[in-house]
């Protein structure tokens, strides 16, 4: 059994909210400044095709935002990108995929019923039916540039920050604070379970390469919904499906093993949650999810 640290871990683990909170800040700042600021020049170059100018905007916030905070998390946890391992594993980037995609098809056919409830889909439209200048900046935004980003930001450092304490631990925080910044419950569900799966493959690999290119081909699917009805998409889906539920099983076992082993007498949780930083970014985005899902009702 993992032992707890013997240092008092309460000053790193604040970091880890006040680096979402620097995140979300940016996101909001880059948008309001590239929205007036930006706009103007853009749409004149791209001949005013405004939905090709959201994306090229989104993807250099993205890029921006990304480069600033692996630069601050890189020396708030004193962590560097050289450190970390990125190893080809080509059965078990595979394995990753298919158990993200058969959990998001899972979920996905769960959320279609409770639609027929009334909850509506507040998710972003990412599929590829644009300009071919939309196509383009929603590609790199959706497949190249946010696996990177996020895998760095969340594996590369939340999780391997967190890991010193408990693994499980680590594993399912960071799934929930990966959830929880795309702010809506369309995404944030799905993210939450597909972060488990990457934390887990993560650990038990120790290669960022893994979860990259995992999370890489999760996105290019989702981006490929749009051909949903081509006969090889559908055969690509369902045998990743059933490849997914197969691994799932198999691992079963392995996964109850690494539960029991990573069990603690310290509530880590408690302990993370205490920390100003992480507990406002619970609230915060818990209650922009729960306004969001209300505004798109009414």
């Amino acid at each position: 059994m993992q032992q707890p640290p013997k240092f008092m871990p309460d000053k790193e683990l604040s970091k880890v909210g006040g680096s979402l909170w620097l995140y979300i800040i940016m996101q909001l700042t880059l948008s309001f400044l590239f929205s007036f600021v930006a706009m103007p020049l853009i749409m004149c170059s791209l001949y005013y095709d405004y939905s090709a100018i959201n994306a090229c905007i989104e993807m250099l916030i993205s890029f921006i935002s990304g480069i600033i905070l692996l630069w601050f998390m890189s020396n708030s946890f004193k962590r560097s990108i050289k450190e970390l391992k990125f190893t080809f594993k080509p059965k078990e980037t595979v394995d990753t995929l298919a158990m993200m995609y058969f959990l998001n098809y899972a979920i996905g056919i769960i959320g279609a019923l409770l639609s027929k409830f009334g909850l509506p889909d507040t998710s972003p439209d990412f599929s590829l039916n644009g300009s071919v200048l939309f196509n383009t900046f929603t590609f790199i935004s959706v497949v190249i540039l946010a696996p990177i980003f996020e895998e760095l930001i969340f594996r590369g450092m939340i999780l391997n920050t967190l890991t010193k304490y408990n693994k499980m631990f680590a594993i399912i925080v960071t799934s929930l604070l990966f959830g929880l910044l795309h702010l809506n419950i369309t995404q944030a569900i799905p993210a939450f379970f597909m972060s488990l799966v990457l934390c887990y493959m993560y650990v038990q690999t120790d290669s960022m390469l893994v979860t990259i290119l995992a999370h890489a081909g999760n996105n290019f699917l989702a981006l490929m919904s749009v051909y949903s009805n081509h006969i090889l998409i559908t055969v690509l889906v369902l045998s990743l499906v059933i490849y997914g539920l197969i691994t799932i099983i198999l691992k079963s076992k392995e996964v109850n093993a690494f539960i029991k082993e990573e069990k603690t007498n310290e509530n880590w949780y408690a302990r993370f949650f205490k920390q100003i930083p992480n507990l406002l970014y619970l609230i915060f985005t818990i209650l922009w999810i729960i306004i969001s899902l209300f505004i798109n009702m009414f």
